[in-house]
This record gives structure tokens, sequence and C-alpha cells, in this order.
């Protein structure tokens, strides 16, 4: 029973000891913040640290919205806010490091982008009345120019502007209207650094004509009344002609002619048709959306040469190295049953007479329209044509 009762005794000793070693235990007074860093994306940064302050800058392009902080605390310690919570910096803020002991302390964080240093302008739209190109800007000059069409009112002009991004621009474009003498913008970096442009629009006002002549072949054009032609029904088929247009100025184009080699006839028995008829032409952008379309008649007495559309009042602007498609064809080809021949060039060659052909056959029978997509293939001659505008 003795034994029993020292042994309770020693353990209630031991115990004793414990809890008294463990009231003597000193809690930690580090309420230090050992790293921080800030990431945005691919971005990172990490900045020195002070006794009681985090200062520094990022680069121009480290914008400080949509970030994260990444904050390494001494053993023990805890912070508030939560920086886990912090998604942008606007201005200073304070951490409160709190040891494990329930010192504090404050940490003030300061931390900047660098202001940017651009001061361009960018880009400088023009947008009147369906009408839309960009002007040219000479950085070295200041200088941005366009020659506009005479149809565009420089009196009231919308232009679209775009700058060097964090800068700022004076005049407001939206506030200017009149662009018939000079207009000097200032653009201004973040930093201060300030650049003027000088607006100077003229009217297109250079005459200028292109023709294509050289004929070496002579393609089918119009309608079809042949009774024994092979896979062909009569009065069913009609057959279109086209041409890539490119040019290397810009160009408001006044007229736009088409070579036929003789006057229309039918095929069958080769008589003359000997009456008026109508051509259509449509002009189609890069991605064969149709831009305008315009008509002309043939007199009963043509035999074959040049036929003009008149396309100025469609107020057309094709633009420098841009590719446009002009695709004529007979109207009501198929009910006519007569036909002519476009005449073409098979060589090789470079420039404005030497780009793509094109053809269409829309076929009655098939249910298939002449200006129907599905029906315009490129083709391999350069066809003759003549093009008169103005740059």
């Amino acid at each position: 029973m003795k034994t029993k009762l020292l042994r309770f005794t020693t353990f209630l000793f031991i115990i004793f000891l414990m809890v008294s070693c463990a009231s003597d235990e000193v809690l930690s007074a580090d309420n230090k913040i050992i790293s921080f860093t800030v990431t945005k994306g691919q971005l990172s940064k990490q900045f020195d640290i002070t006794e009681t302050s985090i200062s520094g800058k990022v680069d121009t392009d480290f914008e400080l919205n949509d970030i994260s902080l990444t904050v390494v605390l001494a053993e023990g310690a805890t912070i508030s806010p939560d920086p886990a919570t912090i998604k942008s910096i606007t201005g200073p803020f304070s951490l409160t490091v709190t040891a494990a002991n329930g010192d504090q302390k404050v940490y003030k964080i300061e931390i900047n982008r660098e202001p940017g240093a651009g001061n361009s302008l960018l880009e400088f739209n023009i947008n009147a009345s369906n009408f839309l190109t960009n002007a040219t800007i000479d950085e070295k000059t200041g200088i941005i120019s366009k020659r506009l069409p005479e149809f565009v009112d420089l009196e009231n002009l919308t232009v679209d502007l775009k700058i060097s991004k964090y800068a700022s621009i004076t005049p407001d474009p939206k506030t200017i209207k009149d662009y018939s003498s000079p207009v000097s913008f200032t653009v201004k970096s973040e930093s201060g650094l300030e650049k003027v442009y000088q607006v100077k629009f003229e009217y297109m006002n250079v005459s200028k004509f292109r023709s294509c002549t050289e004929t070496n072949a002579w393609k089918w054009f119009g309608g079809d009344n042949r009774i024994t032609a092979p896979d062909l029904l009569p009065y069913d088929r009609n057959v279109a002609t086209g041409q890539v247009i490119i040019v290397d100025k810009d160009l408001v184009p006044s007229s736009f002619n088409i070579h036929l080699f003789e006057g229309f006839s039918y095929d069958e028995d080769r008589q003359e048709y000997n009456k008026p008829v109508e051509l259509k032409l449509i002009i189609r952008d890069v991605n064969l959306k149709i831009l305008a379309t315009t008509t002309t008649s043939v007199s009963g007495q043509f035999s074959g040469g040049f036929i003009p559309f008149d396309l100025q009042k469609l107020n057309l602007f094709l633009q420098a190295n841009k590719t446009y498609i002009f695709y004529w064809y007979l109207v009501d080809g198929e009910k006519l049953g007569i036909s002519s021949s476009s005449t073409g060039n098979t060589k090789d060659g470079s420039g404005f007479c030497f780009n793509t052909g094109y053809d269409g056959e829309s076929r009655i029978s098939r249910n298939t329209n002449i200006e129907d997509l599905k029906v315009l293939y490129k083709h391999p001659w350069h066809f003759n044509i003549e093009l008169e505008g103005k740059e």
C-alpha cells in the first residue's frame, strides 16, 4: 500500500514540474515581415523591407490591378488585413503584424507604377457618312495627312484616335469637326512629355486613267440559245465575267469600262440581236461583300468595244493595295439567250492589268442565280478593262 502511494505522489510531482515549465515558456515577440512580393500574371517583383515600411516602383507595363500578394512572416506571427484579400494597389496602405506574444508592428506600404513615357498618336481614323479610312502619321514631322474624296465634307468630320497608353490629348478630338484647315493636337505622356501633331487634309483632285487592252483570248459572255450544245439546255445559262482591281494609290473611281469583242447575237443561227440590252456591275471587297452595284445600257447598234459604267454617284473609295472584285453580267441573259465575248489576256505579268480574273455561270435548271457567290470562280485570264478616277 505504501508503494502505491509513493508512486502516485511521484506522478503528481512530475505533473507539477511540467506545468511549471510550460508556464515559464516565453512567447515570441517577432512581428517582422520577412519578404513581400507582388505578382500580376507572369510579372512578379519582390520589394525591400525596412523596419516599418515597404516601398518601391514597378515598371510601366506592370499594372497594379488584379494582383496577388505573397507575404512571408516571422514564425508564429499573424497579419491583418489578410494579403489574399488585396487585389489592387491604388495608393498607400498599412499592414499590421502581430507577434505570438501579442506585440504589433504596423508596416506602411507604398508601391507605385513608373509613369509611362509614351506620347505618340498611333492611329487617326476618319469616318464620314459611310466612308471610313485612316490617315498617314509621320512620327518625325508630326504631320497627319490624307487625300480625301471630294464627296467628304471636311467641315463635318468624325475622327477616332488612338494614343499611347496612359497618355492624354488636347483638345478633345470629340469637340473638333472642322478639318477644312490644319488642326493641331498635343499628346502628353503620363510622365509629362509633350508632342504636337498637325492634321492636314486635301481633296483627291488628280485625274488617273488605267487601260488594259492587250488581247489574245475571248470568253463566252451572256446567255445561250444552242439546242445541240453538250450538257446544256437552250435558254438555261448566263455567263458572267469579273476582274480583281488593285490600285497602288487611293482612288475615287468615276468610270469603269469593260470590253466585249462583238455585239450580242444568237449563237445557234448567228443572228444579231440588234436591240438594247442592260449590263449589271457588282463591286465586292476581298471578303466578297457587296460594296456597290450599278447598271448600264448597251445600244442595239453596239458591235464591240469598251462599255462604260458610270460610278460617279456611287461615292466609291478604293484604298491602295486592297483587293476589290468587279463582276459584270447580262441582265436576263438566260431568257434572252444571246451572247458576246469578254476579251482578255492569258500572258503572265505584274501590275494593275495582271490581277486575277473571275467568271460565273448560273443555270435555271440548277436553280442558281448569277449573283450567287457559289457560282463565282477565279479565272486564269486577265480581262480587258479601263478604270478612271481621281487620286
